[in-house]
């Protein structure tokens, strides 16, 4: 099964959950297809903030989840410090090997090496009103490409919507009808497709395809392109 087609299947089997500990379920068997044994989806809390009423999805060990927040890692964690400013994804090991690193946020590292989280991967989620999120994925080594990378953040970004439209948070549906046009782009751009590739499927220009893609993720209060084809998922425009 190629990545694209597990994060297709994932969305599927989501789409209809009704409570988050499901939503769990299916984000736990989707990382273990990627070779991971835990992961944690939560909102990113202000700074000086508890991080315990912002865990929303939890796949770690029990044991180091208590030890992360009665020792208040999130204060020192450098994943969550980049998670706060990225907007792609971004492996663990590219954190690591930063050499300003505290020692305090080298700790926290360490010691999650020690529950078996040597890398990761950490998906950015960001939404309306500044909501700052977050889809972690950890395990003994991480071997994506770049394609796996961008389909875990479409997949970050649905779960984090699915399970706050589930905890009822308050997520806008689009008021704007989708243009036939623009949902052909943002169909093409689910599966894979860059903007020149689109325009040559469609015979229109690079241009107009990204205004295709631009208008559907304004229309859908999506922040990017991977936002707005999750959001395409989200209200089953996309199929």
């Amino acid at each position: 099964m190629n990545s694209l087609t597990a994060a297709l299947e994932f969305i599927e089997s989501v789409n209809n959950e009704e409570t988050p500990d499901l939503v769990s379920k299916r984000l736990a068997e989707l990382g273990q297809s990627f070779g991971f044994t835990s992961f944690c989806l939560a909102a990113i809390p202000e700074a000086n903030a508890s991080f315990d009423g912002s865990i929303m999805l939890t796949g770690w060990r029990p044991e180091w989840q208590q030890r992360y927040l009665d020792r208040n890692y999130i204060q020192n964690d450098p994943i969550v410090a980049k998670a706060r400013t990225a907007s792609r994804p971004f492996l663990w090991s590219s954190v690591a090997r930063d050499s300003n690193l505290s020692a305090a946020a080298q700790q926290v590292l360490s010691e999650a090496r020690d529950y078996g989280m040597y890398d990761g991967v950490c998906v950015p989620v960001r939404g309306l009103q500044n909501y700052q999120g977050m889809l972690i994925f950890g395990g003994p080594e991480v071997r994506l490409n770049e394609r796996e990378i961008s389909v875990l953040h479409l997949v970050g970004i649905y779960a984090s919507n699915k399970v706050r439209e589930l905890a009822g948070s308050n997520i806008r549906r689009p008021r704007h009808r989708i243009t036939p046009r623009e949902l052909e782009c943002l169909k093409w751009a689910a599966a894979g497709k860059t903007s020149w590739e689109i325009s040559k499927i469609l015979n229109i220009s690079q241009h107009t395809a990204d205004w295709y893609l631009a208008s559907a993720a304004r229309k859908l209060h999506a922040s990017n392109r991977t936002h707005a084809v999750a959001e395409g998922f989200r209200f089953g425009l996309i199929r």
